[in-house]
C-alpha cells in the first residue's frame, strides 16, 4: 500500500467540497472582450437552480460509492439489455405503484382504466411480459403487520415510549441510518409493498422471473439494493424513466390502446384476486400507513371519537381516537411529509425530556384549562409517524411526471391537488385490515418474515459533508 495513503482516505463516502446547497447561480461572467471562442453574452441575472430528488441521489455529498454502483445497475437501459438477454427459460414480471399509475394517466391524458389496459397491452405485445401486477397485495400486508407491530409496542412496558416510525420510505430511511442513528431504534421494520409484491410475485409462480418495479421515487432503486431485500426486485425505475424508455424505443403507447378488458387478468398470477392487486384503500396517496392504524384501533374501540388535526402545514396531520367519556387519548398516529418537517421530527423526538424552566411550565399548565389546550398534532405523543421524504408524499415523488422545473409554486401545487383528487377518485377501494390478515398467511406458509434489519451507518471520515448535514 501506497504510503500517501491512510486509513483515514479508505471510507466508503465521497467526500465533496462544499455541501450541496445551490440556491442560486452566477451566470454574469461578462467580459469586456469577448474571446474569438465566446458565441454569446451570458444574461446579468441570477439564476435558480431546481434540485430535483434525482439530482439528489447524483450529489457527491448524500450517497455513498458503492451505492452509486447499485443505482448504476437500476436504470431502464439495464433494463433493456437484461429484457433483450433473458432467454426463454425466464419470464417478464412488472409491477407498478397506483401512484405512477395516475401519474402516467395524467401525462397521457387517459382515464385510469384506460391507462392500465394500455400497459398492459404494451408490455405484453412489445415487451412480451408475462405477468403485470399492481402492489396493493403487498401494501396490504405492510400496513396488517405494522398494524400489529405498534400495537405490540404499545403493551411493552416503558417510561418514555416513542413513536414508531415508517420505513416504506427509503430516503427517511437512509438519512436516519446515515445522519440520525438516535431514530434508528425507532423505525418499524416492516418491509415496503414494493419488496413484499416482488417477493410474493416470485413465490407465486414456478417459473423464474425478471421482477421490473415501476414507483414514484429514484430512492427505490436503494431499497431493492438493500442486502435484506435482494431478488426481490430486479430493476427499479420510475415513470420518468419509463416514458425515455418509450422514447428511445420508439413506443407510441396510446397505439396500444385496446378494449380487451381481459388482458389484465390474463397478465395476474393464478390465485391472485384481480381487484385487489389493482386497487388501493382509504387513507393518505402514500399508502394510508398512519389512517389504517388508527382505522384498526377504531374497530376495538367503537365508541371512540375520530379526530382530525392539521399541522401548521399541508404535509402534517394527526388521526386521534379520544375516549368520549374523559377524552383521554387511545391511540394516535401522525402523517408527515417533507424533510423540513422531518427535521422538526428529529428535534422533537431527540430533545431532552426534562423541562428546563419547570415554574413556567407548571404555571401554564394551571393557566390552562381543559378547553384551552391547543388542538394539534403532537409528535411527541404520538404512537405512529408515517415519514415520507417528498413534500406533499409519494403522489410528489422525484420520479413521477410533475410539472416542469420552471413551473411556478402555484402550478405545482395545482398540479398536486389533481393528482391527490384522481387518486382518491379513479381507484378502487378495498379493506386491508381484513385482506391484509388473509394474505400474510401466504407469506408466514412460506416462512417470509418480510422485515428489514437497520443499522447505523457512520463515516469515518471526519471531513465529510452531506446534505443531511446541513439540517
Amino acid at each position: 500500500m501506497s504510503a500517501l495513503l491512510s486509513e483515514e482516505d479508505l471510507n466508503d463516502f465521497i467526500s465533496p467540497g462544499l455541501a450541496c446547497v445551490k440556491p442560486v447561480e452566477v451566470k454574469n461572467r461578462v467580459k469586456e472582450e469577448p474571446s474569438e471562442f465566446e458565441v454569446g453574452k451570458e444574461p446579468n441575472e441570477l439564476e435558480k437552480v431546481s434540485i430535483s430528488l434525482q439530482d439528489c441521489l447524483a450529489c457527491a455529498g448524500c450517497i455513498t460509492s458503492s451505492e452509486e454502483i447499485l443505482l448504476s445497475r437500476q436504470s431502464h437501459t439495464v433494463f433493456i439489455d437484461a429484457w433483450r438477454n433473458l432467454g426463454d427459460e425466464t419470464s417478464l414480471a412488472v409491477s407498478i405503484s397506483p401512484q405512477s399509475r395516475i401519474s402516467l394517466a395524467n401525462y397521457y391524458g387517459m382515464a385510469l382504466d384506460e391507462l392500465d389496459l394500455c400497459l398492459a397491452n404494451m408490455f405484453k405485445q412489445f415487451f412480451r411480459c408475462r405477468y403485470l401486477v399492481g402492489t396493493q397485495i403487498g401494501r396490504d400486508i405492510t400496513i396488517s403487520r405494522s398494524n400489529r407491530a405498534i400495537m405490540a409496542a404499545r403493551q411493552e412496558p416503558s417510561t418514555a415510549k416513542k413513536p414508531l416510525l415508517s420505513a416504506v420510505c427509503p430516503g427517511f430511511v437512509l438519512y436516519a441510518e446515515k445522519t440520525k442513528p438516535e431514530l434508528v431504534p425507532y423505525l418499524l421494520n416492516v418491509k415496503s409493498p414494493q419488496q413484499i409484491t416482488g417477493s410474493l410475485l416470485k413465490l407465486s409462480v414456478n417459473e423464474k422471473l425478471y421482477h421490473l418495479a415501476i414507483m414514484p421515487c429514484f430512492d427505490k432503486k436503494l431499497e431493492a439494493s438493500r442486502p435484506d431485500s435482494e431478488q426481490e426486485v430486479d430493476c427499479v425505475i420510475t415513470p420518468r424513466e419509463l416514458v425515455t424508455m418509450f422514447q428511445e424505443l420508439d413506443i407510441d403507447l396510446r397505439h396500444y390502446k385496446t378494449q380487451d378488458t381481459t388482458i389484465l387478468r390474463s397478465m395476474s398470477p393464478a390465485g391472485w384476486d384481480l381487484a385487489l392487486h389493482w386497487s388501493s384503500n382509504e387513507g393518505s396517496s402514500s399508502g394510508g400507513f398512519a389512517f389504517q392504524y388508527i382505522r384498526e384501533m377504531h374497530q376495538l374501540h367503537p365508541q371512540a371519537r375520530l379526530q382530525i388535526l392539521e399541522g401548521k402545514n399541508s404535509d402534517v396531520r394527526e388521526y386521534r381516537l379520544v375516549d368520549t367519556t374523559n377524552d383521554h387519548q387511545i391511540a394516535s398516529a401522525i402523517e408527515l411529509y417533507g424533510f423540513r418537517n422531518i427535521q422538526n421530527m428529529v428535534r422533537t423526538l431527540t430533545q431532552s425530556t426534562k423541562p428546563r424552566h419547570t415554574r413556567l411550565l407548571k404555571n401554564r399548565h394551571k393557566n390552562t384549562t381543559q378547553q384551552d389546550k391547543p388542538q394539534t398534532p403532537s409528535l411527541a405523543t404520538t404512537h405512529f409517524i408515517e415519514v415520507m421524504a417528498c413534500p406533499g408524499g409519494c403522489i410528489n415523488g422525484g420520479g413521477l411526471l410533475q410539472s416542469e422545473p420552471s413551473a411556478s409554486a402555484a402550478t405545482r401545487k395545482t398540479l398536486l391537488q389533481h393528482l391527490n383528487t384522481r387518486y382518491t377518485g379513479e381507484l378502487t377501494l378495498t379493506d386491508p385490515i381484513h385482506t391484509g390478515n388473509q394474505l400474510d398467511q401466504t407469506s408466514i406458509a412460506h416462512n417470509k418474515p418480510f422485515h428489514y434489519e437497520f443499522h447505523p451507518i457512520t463515516s469515518r471520515s471526519n471531513d465529510v459533508v452531506s446534505l443531511g448535514n446541513t439540517w
